[in-house]
């Protein structure tokens, strides 16, 4: 009896990880949150609330298959908002969000 309540726990919590995970990577501006979140960079909550707009950036030819993104945030005074360029791209169903630096 108490081996299948800890496979139904570990089963349960498993599901919890892969639909986070799904979750996370469903839209390009929610990867870019997930992304945003897991750098752990001190300010995470400021740049998650702020503003995300697709951009055209003017070495697209380097990223194939990507689409580009800045933060907009006026007040933030964070490395990452304002002038960084954030790419993703699509694997599948599923977006990636990967660094690419300042404008």
């Amino acid at each position: 009896m108490r081996k299948l309540m800890k496979k139904k726990a570990i089963s349960i919590l498993l599901l919890l990880v892969i639909a986070v995970f799904l979750i996370g990577h469903s839209s390009p501006k929610m990867a870019l949150r997930t992304h945003l979140f897991t750098i752990f960079n001190g300010n995470s909550i400021t740049l998650l609330l702020s503003d995300i707009e697709e951009i055209e950036y003017r070495e697209e030819d380097d990223y194939p298959g990507s689409r580009f993104f800045i933060i907009k945030d006026p007040n933030s005074r964070n490395s990452f908002a304002n002038d960084y360029v954030w790419g993703v791209h699509k694997k599948g169903f599923l977006y990636f969000a990967y660094e690419i630096g300042k404008c």
